[in-house]
């Protein structure tokens, strides 16, 4: 993990969504493995994980291929919708700290974001479920790009937007895919580890374990 600098101007805060705004982690493997249980399919802990922090369909095909007959990638997301998802049929709240967090930064001039990998319509149902839409400048969403994380493509559509250097913006990401897409991106990214899944965060600036955490080791980069 990389040595902390004591001052930088920071101007703009980005967020993942999945594992950082909300635990959606657990929840969200729930429901994938009930989809695939219902083709025969098993979801190990490893498949699991290499699903993190992506959108790649090549992956989820690889999966499909598993089952005893021949499934569409259609048919099975026709599945998914009919179990239902985390970000409208499950109880869903910020981490803890988060929403603190968020508005002490804007009230410094702080503007802030959210870039993920999950559909617009799942996203901004949940933040609606949550109250959250007014605390955020930009939302950069899955199919609001045609790469998905590790590409850098999403982190510099918001950044474009925003209007934002690479050099003035925090990161917090969860996943490998995701601290890779925002390095790429060129901006400083700290690994939130508040989730209670182990991931690979070593090529992040600084880690977190907590909003409160965050706050200290951020207080001194911003503005």
């Amino acid at each position: 993990m990389k040595g902390m600098v004591l001052k930088m101007d920071k101007k703009y805060i980005l967020f993942d969504f999945d594992g950082v705004i909300v635990n959606t982690e657990e929840s969200n493997a729930k429901y994938l493995r009930q989809a695939l249980a219902c083709f025969g399919i098993l979801l190990t802990d490893e498949e699991r994980s290499s699903l993190m922090g992506k959108n790649d369909p090549s992956i989820l095909a690889g999966l499909l291929s598993k089952s005893s007959k021949q499934v569409t990638l259609e048919e099975f997301m026709n599945k998914r919708r009919e179990i239902g998802n985390t970000y409208e049929n499950s109880c869903i709240e910020p981490m803890p700290g988060l929403v603190s967090f968020i508005k002490e930064c804007r009230r410094k001039g702080i503007k802030t974001g959210i870039v993920t990998s999950t559909s617009t319509r799942l996203i901004i149902t949940a933040l609606n479920r949550m109250n959250m839409m007014s605390l955020f400048d930009v939302i950069i969403c899955g199919d609001m790009c045609t790469k998905s994380k590790p590409d850098p493509q999403g982190y510099l559509k918001a950044m474009d937007i925003l209007g934002a250097g690479p050099e003035e913006c925090i990161v917090l990401e969860d996943s490998p895919a995701g601290i890779r897409a925002a390095k790429s991106a060129g901006a400083f990214v700290a690994a939130y580890c508040g989730s209670g899944i182990k991931q690979d965060i070593s090529e992040a600036d600084i880690s977190v374990d907590s909003f409160r955490e965050c706050n200290e080791k951020i207080k001194n980069l911003i503005l």
